[in-house]
């Protein structure tokens, strides 16, 4: 399975972000005509709580589905602004919490 550099550092950063979070990807189904769907599952560290689940094609990065917390409807078939979209939201949560503090 190659995933681009890209990808694979847009995954850092989301967990970065959410320190608690983890990623796994694993392969679900591959097509005769070689054409596999992967998904990405997000994981809570200390509680092994599912977080999010991302599944696509690999041939063209399209997005199959999305469930990541409370991010709900994606608005784009296609991981890297996916997941663009999940850092900002995670990035959106952090700054209402650390306004939540002041």
């Amino acid at each position: 399975m190659d995933l681009s550099i890209t990808i694979l550092n847009l995954l850092t950063k989301l967990c970065n972000i959410r320190k608690r979070m983890r990623w796994q990807i694993r392969c679900n189904y591959v097509s005769p005509e070689g054409n596999a769907i992967f998904n990405i599952l997000f994981y809570d560290n200390y509680s092994n709580e599912l977080y999010g689940d991302i599944a696509f094609q690999q041939r063209d990065e399209a997005v199959l589905y999305c469930k990541f917390a409370n991010f709900g409807e994606p608005q784009t078939a296609n991981l890297t602004d996916l997941l663009l979209d999940l850092i900002n939201y995670e990035k959106s949560l952090l700054s209402t919490e650390t306004k939540n503090y002041d």
